[in-house]
């Protein structure tokens, strides 16, 4: 590494904790041509984080455990009921002069369906502060049946439906995972089969601006520890139902919502911040989101206080960036393979495409686009490319069984489908 490289490495590391690997990584490929002053004029945008102890994510949740304390308990529900009862206490008087008022009018029908929904939506907004939300695994059921996704909306309430909605994408452990003062880790147990609490939830529903959201740990049972073999075995079945749905689900949404936590500190309008930052954060590091992005309509971008269309990020780099050589062009190179390639982008991009032709190759994007992602499942490095290739897995399938469907499936992508093993690590003999 470079002095420069390392400068820049070690000023990246001041604005966000565990992220050692990656700025070295960054400053070496994407940020090799920046100085460090102006590596650090996008970090000083960055709002910083609150430091408090468990999770400070911007998305994350606010507690790692039912309380049991009964006394604590009580406390909280009656605190939740002196503040609705208060409320409503100051709301009835304005209520009764309406209601005299369409009296007065005539209006009658006005009175019984506009006049409650102050006091229900009162009564739903705090309650909801000590609820959570779950489907029914009835639901999760008859979306594998449909083939449609299972969608929430911001009052907790599910749908199956196939058009008008988006997709979350995020990296679990930013949204769902627990820091204390020594690891990190999943909520307690007790507290993730009851689903997610729902100040939680509004927590990255909010950010997504949609009406019905699909969200991953809400849409997929989860396997929890301490079932038994057989019920890992039947949720596990369930997992891989879903996963078969998946090209449905994305192709199906009006957009893919990244919520990446880097990112969601940023506070600017620049496209140049979006894409640096974005190559900082853990979202493009991860090898699933690589699948969301790929099969997305649309996949927008979230910061602090904007939303930016990824799409538009590429067509603006390609502007600027017009050959290998061009300071911005590995910024360019590491997002342009999550999204189809544009006709008029094949001129030189000759990495993505068949040689000797400018026509797309799905598997060169997928080299490239998976290119320092990781996941925590071994299986995934093959499973979560099966949605792009169109292809269904197999419950009880392993790694080796899932490469080999690919490559029998694909057997003219034997060399890019080796070059992507040889890159993972992979042991795999074609």
């Amino acid at each position: 590494m470079s002095r420069d490289s390392a400068a820049v490495a070690e000023l990246i590391q001041e604005y966000e904790r565990n992220i050692a690997v990656r700025a070295r990584r960054v400053s070496k490929m994407e940020l090799n041509s920046w100085t460090v002053e102006e590596v650090k004029g996008i970090m000083d945008r960055l709002v910083p984080r609150s430091g408090q102890l468990g999770s400070d994510e911007p998305c994350g949740p606010a507690f790692n455990r039912i309380s049991k304390n009964l006394r604590s308990k009580l406390q909280s529900r009656l605190g939740i009921y002196a503040i609705i009862a208060t409320t409503a206490g100051f709301l009835m008087p304005i209520q009764i002069w309406v209601t005299v008022s369409l009296l007065l009018r005539c209006k009658f029908s006005a009175i019984w369906r506009e006049l409650p929904k102050p006091t229900v939506l009162l009564f739903d907004f705090f309650t909801g502060l000590d609820s959570f939300v779950k489907p029914p695994m009835s639901m999760v059921r008859e979306s594998i049946e449909r083939e449609e996704a299972l969608c929430v909306n911001a009052r907790g309430k599910f749908m199956l439906r196939k058009d008008g909605y988006a997709v979350l994408s995020h990296v679990w452990g930013e949204t769902m995972g627990w820091m204390t003062k020594d690891a990190w880790g999943p909520v307690e147990l007790d507290l993730r089969k009851k689903g997610i609490a729902y100040h939680h939830f509004q927590k990255f529903f909010h950010r997504c601006d949609a009406e019905w959201l699909w969200v991953d740990v809400l849409a997929m049972p989860e396997v929890y520890e301490d079932m038994s073999a057989a019920e890992k075995a039947k949720t596990q079945s369930l997992r891989i139902d879903i996963i078969n749905c998946l090209q449905k689900i994305y192709t199906r949404a009006d957009k893919v919502v990244c919520l990446d936590s880097l990112l969601l500190r940023l506070r600017s309008g620049s496209m140049i911040d979006v894409a640096v930052t974005l190559s900082l954060g853990r979202w493009i590091n991860r090898l699933w989101p690589f699948t969301e992005a790929k099969l997305a309509k649309r996949v927008i971008l979230k910061t602090e206080d904007a939303s930016f269309d990824l799409d538009e990020i590429i067509t603006f780099l390609y502007e600027i960036v017009n050959n290998e050589n061009h300071r911005y062009f590995h910024l360019f190179a590491r997002i342009v393979p999550l999204r189809p390639v544009p006709p008029g982008f094949r001129n030189w991009l000759g990495y993505l495409c068949r040689p000797g032709s400018y026509e797309p190759d799905i598997f060169r994007e997928i080299f490239w686009g998976c290119e320092n992602r990781q996941c925590d499942v071994e299986i995934d490095q093959a499973r979560a490319l099966f949605p792009v290739l169109g292809l269904k897995w197999v419950s009880g399938c392993g790694l080796q069984e899932g490469l080999n469907w690919i490559e029998t499936s694909y057997p003219s992508e034997k060399a890019q489908l080796l070059r992507y093993c040889e890159y993972r690590g992979i042991k795999y003999e074609l």
